[in-house]
Parts: structure tokens; sequence; C-alpha cells
């Protein structure tokens, strides 16, 4: 496959018409930071995967990959300069060579395909709104006829030229390096082993000749039984090897079975985490969202409890708040009211009448003791007629005790009120200051709630609750096939336990089988000299099956250790090892190595799956384009050039995006496309427009200089 023509028009930093011709062996596509490289990049997974990696909404100094459906992709430029109610198109168009898609095999059938995708954009109050979605068309022309592929083939068809299990091979950002393959998991490594080869053709053969090895030895054992008297213990142990072969038959039938499935909910799954990209936003969106009516309804209720504290303590008490001049001016009055008390009193003893009380003068008259100076009194002593003559003062001063006893709490209250009213004065500017700093919260969170409908370019709050309950919904199908998932693996093992069980008992019932018939009974029945061929021709398989993935590992390694030792200039510490997974180890001891620098690992991952690729074609004649943005970001400048020199003579085609070729000028710069046989160089310069006007995003966009 070769991508001929790329057609970019009004998409992120590329303004009106911008064309990319590239062709067989190595393209390069050197840009500074935010040169346009990685928006050349979104623009094939904008078109063929309708996802693209940019900015993350929660943290702009990372990436993700994003479902571009409702991505704005249009230049800033072009929507500043549009007119309200303006309609504005963004396209991209991707002009490939390739194998005719209805070929089950290859066979140099090639043909020119065009990808086609655009977007429709409306201007209104200043506003970019989606007028119509990204739609893409794919046609071809084949013995002059143009054909267009139906929508419901797309999918099938992308699949199809881009296989999921290598297409992160061919695909990639030097960011996401990292991500390019996972052989922790056993189906990595078999998935893009059967596309890169014809390796399932081995497994299938095994497994027709092993239903024919089962089939043949059942049809000998009737003949068998036919010719023979057998007791009724020779007739069980016949019978019974029939059973365990169609037993171990139909286990394993039951185990591609589980097999195929597992495989097609683990391409549901990962269909399922690509839809994600495109929702997983309105999950955390909903979430912050739901925290901020949260803290909104927490605050108001905090608002209205300070408030209405604030009503009871004013009728109670805060009323009184700034009374204390007032008060300590009523000192004057109290005392007049004190001398009005005493004149009222009837009798001329200095002391209150309050003291002592009457309930205490009448107890020392009934015990005849001053309870005072503790001497005894005697009833009719001076002394005893004091005491009656108090308690008679009692009698004649009760409205004066009365008006004595509210004298004594009106000072007392008095008292009270000025020790209070310290408090008041606290206690009411607490109160207020604790409800305008949550007042001052409530509002910023009602800004930043606001700020994060803006922030998200989300105009109708009910998109969030939709997406999110649409994240959700995708959320709980992953975690229902992630279930099924698991439950299929567990059933798989069951499986394996089963057969292997079987296949033992099978083993012992063949042994005793010996004992009875021999193998010159059987020579007269025709089927006995087939079935020797049959098996010879089972065990030759099996023996072939294993060496054919030996083999292929073997050349995998092999192309592996071969390109990681060219991206690395030779200077490599140990080799690739792939097994379970994959690898550095040292040539001589053969043990893992740790502590490898970035590049080194970088280096790793681009050798094992460019040797996939690699290999892909000397197998299959089925070659696929590399396409990479930034991949040597972790190398130095010299690991840099050898990786990109060595990488022409590694595929039909690659088109390399970089910052790392920006010091080549000049001369270098040629001698380099000549060393490293560049067939295309395109520079991009993201500059202004109008050269005196403002230094701003709307007055930019990227510029192509076509060095070859």
């Amino acid at each position: 496959m070769i991508i001929n023509k790329v057609e970019i028009n009004n998409f992120f930093c590329y303004v009106e018409e911008n064309v990319f011709d590239f062709d067989k062996g190595l393209n390069i596509i050197s840009a500074k930071n935010s040169g346009g490289k990685s928006h050349l990049f979104n623009a094939f997974h904008w078109t063929f995967f309708n996802n693209i990696y940019i900015d993350k909404e929660s943290d702009t100094t990372k990436k993700e990959w994003k479902n571009a459906s409702k991505t704005n992709v249009l230049p800033d430029y072009i929507i500043d300069k549009a007119e309200n109610g303006s309609v504005l198109k963004a396209s991209v168009k991707i002009t490939l060579t390739a194998e005719f898609h209805e070929n089950e095999e290859a066979k140099n059938d090639l043909v020119e395909y065009h990808f086609d995708k655009e977007v429709l954009y409306r201007k209104t109050d200043n506003e970019i709104v989606l007028s119509a979605a990204p739609e893409l068309s794919i046609w071809y022309v084949k013995d002059g006829e143009t054909s267009f592929l139906d929508k419901g083939e797309h999918k099938w068809f992308i699949d199809k030229i881009f296989p999921v299990s290598i297409r992160k091979f061919m695909w990639f950002q030097g960011e996401t390096v990292d991500e390019l393959y996972d052989f922790s998991n056993p189906s990595t490594l078999k998935y893009a082993i059967n596309e890169i080869s014809y390796f399932p053709i081995y497994e299938n053969l095994v497994n027709v000749t092993k239903k024919s090895v089962d089939s043949i030895s059942d049809k000998i054992d009737k003949e068998v039984k036919k010719t023979k008297k057998l007791s009724d213990e020779q007739e069980k142990i016949l019978s019974s090897i029939e059973y365990s072969r169609k037993k171990v038959e139909g286990l394993e039938d039951k185990k591609i079975e589980a097999q195929n499935e597992l495989e097609n909910i683990k391409e549901s799954i990962f269909k399922e985490e690509e839809k994600l990209k495109g929702f997983d936003k309105y999950s955390d969106l909903k979430s912050k969202l739901t925290k901020f009516e949260y803290d909104i309804k927490s605050t108001n209720d905090k608002i209205e409890a300070l408030s209405h504290f604030g009503r009871e303590k004013f009728i109670s008490k805060w009323m009184l708040n700034k009374c204390d001049d007032l008060i300590k001016a009523s000192k004057a009055n109290i005392e007049l009211l004190a001398n009005e008390v005493k004149s009222q009193q009837k009798t001329e003893n200095p002391v209150p009448i309050t003291l002592p009380g009457p309930e205490y003068v009448q107890k020392m008259l009934n015990d005849h003791i001053c309870y005072i100076c503790e001497r005894e009194v005697e009833e009719g002593s001076p002394a005893y007629h004091a005491l009656e003559s108090r308690m008679e003062d009692f009698r004649n001063n009760q409205i004066q005790k009365i008006l004595a006893d509210n004298l004594t709490d009106l000072n007392r209250a008095k008292r009270n009120l000025l020790s209070e009213l310290p408090e008041i004065t606290a206690e009411v500017t607490k109160n207020d200051a604790d409800i305008e700093k949550l007042i001052a919260f409530r509002k910023k969170v009602i800004t930043q709630r606001d700020n994060l409908y803006t922030d998200a370019g989300i105009s109708n709050p009910t998109e969030i609750s939709l997406g999110s309950e649409s994240a959700e919904k995708i959320l709980n199908k992953i975690r229902s096939l992630n279930t099924s998932k698991t439950t299929i693996e567990r059933r798989l093992q069951g499986y394996d336990a089963d057969i292997n069980f079987e296949e033992r008992n099978l083993e012992e019932l063949e042994t005793k089988k010996a004992t009875f018939i021999t193998v010159q009974e059987g020579n007269e029945i025709s089927e006995v000299e087939a079935q020797k061929y049959i098996n010879i021709i089972h065990k030759a398989l099996v023996e072939l099956k294993s060496e054919a993935l030996e083999n292929l590992i073997n050349e995998i390694t092999i192309e592996s250790n071969s390109l990681y030792a060219k991206y690395l200039g030779g200077k490599t510490q140990g080799e690739i090892e792939i097994d379970r997974g994959v690898r550095i180890i040292d040539k001589q001891t053969k043990k893992s190595l740790s502590n490898l620098n970035t590049a080194e690992l970088t280096a790793q991952k681009l050798a094992v799956a460019n040797a996939f690729l690699s290999l892909s074609a000397k197998k299959m004649n089925r070659s696929f384009p590399l396409l990479a943005d930034a991949p040597t970001s972790q190398f130095d400048d010299d690991n840099t050039l050898s990786l990109t020199e060595n990488l022409s003579n590694s595929f039909d085609q690659i088109i390399i995006m970089s910052k790392d070729y920006n010091k080549l000028k000049g001369a270098e710069r040629e001698q380099f496309i000549k060393r490293a046989n560049i067939c295309k160089y395109y520079e991009l310069n993201n500059d202004l427009i109008d050269t005196s006007g403002i230094d701003s995003r709307t007055n930019k966009k990227t510029y192509i200089n076509t060095v070859k």
C-alpha cells in the first residue's frame, strides 16, 4: 500500500488548500514545535478513524486521543475572518494505492482509493456551531468504472486495509510509543502473527487431520468388532474409546468456538473503548458539575442556617448590640430607684430588710438561739423582743421587700448585660463575616460551573447529562464485555483441563484395547492402511506447526535485532528476545537488562513493531505504510539520523514528521537526503499571514516548503 496524496483544506493550522504528494520510500516532514506536523498526522487519523490527538481539557500540558465527531477543526484565522451566518467547510482528501479489496489473496491487482471527508460549520453570533456532521466517502476507479463503497462497508474496509491487530505498528505518535504493543497479553502476539503470516493455515490443517485421525480410528474399531467376538468388558472398552474420542472432539469444537467468541469480544471491547474516547470527557464533566452543584447547594444551606441563627439571636439578644452607653447611663436612674426603695422602708434599721430573711429570723425565735452571734435567746429577753420586732418589720415592709428584690434583679441584669455586650459584637461580626465568606465561595463556584460549559465548548447544559449517560452506557458495556471475556477465559481453561483429562483417559483405554486387539488383526481392513498415512500426516503437520511458529518468532527476533542495531547506530547494550514477552537481554549471559535509557527502549519498541510490518511484506506480499509523528523525540542527533537512514530500506513507504531535522540546512541537508535516499522532503513553518498584523493564531497558518 502506498499513500499518494493528501489534500488538506481549512483543518486546524492548514488554511485553505494545502497539498502533500508522497511517493514510495522515505518521506520527511520537518517542522519546529507547533509547525503543523502533528495536525498533518491528525488529518490522517481524522479521515480514517475519526479521532485526533489533542490537548486534554483538564490539563493542556498533556495530550490524548479523542473522538473527533464534535471537535471544531477549523483554523482560528478562518473563524475570525468569517461573517455571521456564513457556512464554513473543513475537508481532507487522501489518495492511496492498495490491493483490490475484493481479492482474498494478494495478486498485485492495485487500485487507487480516494477517501474524501468533510464537515460543515455555521458562524452564528460569533460562535461556531456544527452545521453538518463529518462525512466520509470512499471511492475508486476500476476498469474505467467509478464505484463508491456503502457507508456500512466503511468500517469493514478500513479494518481490512489497516488491520486492528497491527494498526498501532503503522500509525503512532512518539509520545505514545509505550502503547505500541503489550506482549504481556498472549493474544497480542497471536493476532499480530496471524496478520503477517500464513501460520493460521497450519492450525486449520492440524485441526482437520486431528478429526480424521479420530474418525478413522472409530471406523477401524467398528470393523474389528464385526470380525472378532469380544467379551462384555472388551465391548465396554471400545465403546468408552469411541465416547472419549467424541468427547475430546466436542471439547475441541467448543474450545475453537470459545476462542472465536473471545476474539470477537476483544474486538468489541476495542471498538467500545474507541467510542469512549468521544464521551469520556462527559463523565469527568458530569462529576465536576455534580460537585459544583453540591457545593452551591450546601453553601446555600449554610447561609440559610446562619441567617436563621442570626434572626433568632437578634430577637433574643443581638438587638442590644451597641447599647453599652445606654446601659451604663442607667446608673443614675437605678440609684434614684434605690433611694426611693430605701425611703419606703418603715424601719430605721440600716440593715436591709432582706438580711437575714424572715424564715431565718423565725427559726431563731423557734430555736431560742441567734445564729448570727450564736448566743441563746431567752423568751421575754431584749434579744427575743428584737427578733420579734424584726419579724414585725418584715410584715410591715412586704411591699418594700418586693421592690428591693426587683432592684436587685435590675442591678444583676445590668451587670450581666455589660458583661455580655462585648460578646454580642463579636458574635454579630463573626456571623456576618461567615455569611460574606460563604457568599464569596458560592460566587466562585457558580463562576467555575459556568466556565465548565464555556471551556468545554458546551452551550446546552443537557449535553453533559446526555454525554455522561452515553459514556456510562459505554462503560457498562465495556464492564459487561470484560466480565464475559473473563468468563470465556475461565471456560477455555476448563476446556483445556477437560481435554487433557480425557486424552489421558483415552490413552489408558487405548493401552487396554491393545491387549485384545492387535495391529495384525486389523490388517485385512482397508482403513488400517489409510490410518497409517493419516497419522503420519497429522504428526508431520503438528511438528510443522510448532516449527513454523518457532521459525516465525526467530525471524521476527532476527529482524527486530537487525533494525534495533541500525536504529542505534550499532551501539546496543544487548539484544531483543521475544518469547512470552519482549525484553532486552545481555548477549553473553542472556539475562534481562534493566535501567535502559529512554532512547534504547523506544528503539526496541520501534524495531519490533517495524519487524512485523517488514515481515508482512515479505511473507504475505502485503505492505503497509509506516506513518510516525515524532518517532525520534527520545533520540540524540546521531541516533536520529541513523534511524532515519536505515528506515528507508525497511518499508515500501515511510512518512516521518519530526522537529529533529531542523538543524540540517543547505549542503548538510542535501547530503542527508542522498544518504537516507529520501524521495520527498517538506519543511513546515507556522507564521504570520499578515506580516504587519498581530501575533495571534487568528493571523497565522502553516506554510509548506517543498525541499524535494
